[in-house]
This record gives C-alpha cells, sequence and structure tokens, in this order.
C-alpha cells in the first residue's frame, strides 16, 4: 500500500491535500516532489484542538472538517489522498465535499470492507472507480475529472444516508 502510494505521489502535479496521513515515508515523498506546487497536510487535532477539527501543519490554523468545502472552495485541489479511519465519522458530509473540492484523482486507502460501501457512495457522482487491494489494506482511486454536484442531489443523498442511517440503527436496535 505504502509503496503504490508512494509511486502516485511521485506522479503528481498541482495541489495536493493530504487528510490523516501518518506515514512519514509519504510525508517524505510528498516534500521531494517539486512538481506540487501546494500542499496542505490535516493531521489529527493533538489535545486541546477539538472534536471535529483537523489542524493544518502548513499555516497552524484548524480546519472543520465539515466545513472543509468552505476552506478549499476558490483552490479546486488537484489530488487527494485521505485516510479513511479519519474521515470515517463524517462520511455523509465528506463524499459530497470531496467531489466538490477535487478536480483530479481521490485516493482513499483503509480496510476493504469499508471502501465497499464507500464506493456505492462515490458512483452517485462518477462511475470512473477502482479498488487496488494489498493484503488487508485496500485504495480506492476515483477520477474526478468529469463529475458534476447539484445542490439537489445532495440534498437527497444526505436524507437517503440520513435514512439508511437510522434504519440500520433501528434494525441494531431489534435484533438486539
Amino acid at each position: 500500500m505504502e509503496k503504490f502510494i508512494i509511486s502516485r505521489i511521485k506522479e503528481m502535479e498541482g495541489n495536493l491535500l493530504g487528510i490523516g496521513i501518518n506515514n512519514e515515508r509519504i510525508k517524505k515523498a510528498i516534500s521531494k516532489n517539486n512538481k506540487i506546487t501546494i500542499c496542505n497536510l490535516l493531521e489529527e487535532p493533538q489535545k486541546g484542538f477539538g472534536k471535529h477539527k483537523l489542524a493544518s501543519n502548513k499555516h497552524g490554523r484548524k480546519v472543520n472538517i465539515k466545513k472543509i468545502k468552505k476552506v478549499f472552495r476558490k483552490k479546486r485541489v488537484d489530488n487527494v489522498i485521505c485516510n479513511l479511519e479519519t474521515v470515517k465519522p463524517y462520511l455523509k458530509t465528506f463524499v459530497r465535499d470531496s467531489v466538490y473540492i477535487n478536480k483530479g484523482k481521490l485516493y482513499i486507502y483503509g480496510s476493504f470492507e469499508d471502501l465497499n460501501e464507500l464506493t456505492i457512495k462515490y458512483q452517485r457522482y462518477t462511475k470512473d472507480i477502482k479498488i487496488e487491494k494489498e493484503g488487508k489494506v485496500s485504495i480506492l482511486i476515483i477520477n474526478n475529472q468529469n463529475t458534476k454536484n447539484n445542490k439537489l442531489k445532495d440534498i437527497g443523498y444526505w436524507w437517503a444516508d440520513t435514512f439508511t442511517a437510522f434504519v440500520d440503527f433501528l434494525t441494531l436496535i431489534l435484533v438486539n
């Protein structure tokens, strides 16, 4: 998994947004690539930052992951690399926001079972989705070059996801 992401980083150009990248070799590969003009690495918050914050190590500012669409609106990020465990609690809004801010490729790595569920949510926006398996960890590659957002569809998808989560919660309670 690490080698695959590093090989993709060497090919990247333009802006890069990294969310939850904890691996030092991946961070070194990002810093060595001279074709990456702007790099924002959002990491897990240290104590005292709050529950919904991700701290940016570039300018020391805090970015609320629920409002990531407002922070990166005008930049239109070329590439996004994301750890699924970091954004898992925010998937309901992160899916639509990542499609909105990204104009290149989106790489999400995590466990295979969770990525299958996430693939269904991204298929609403684009059909160009690949899953690369590397042992226990898989990488979801989404090409967002031809995707379009629609506010009404986004609201409908949000309500559908909320209803599905509610039904899953009720069935879990009734089964137990």
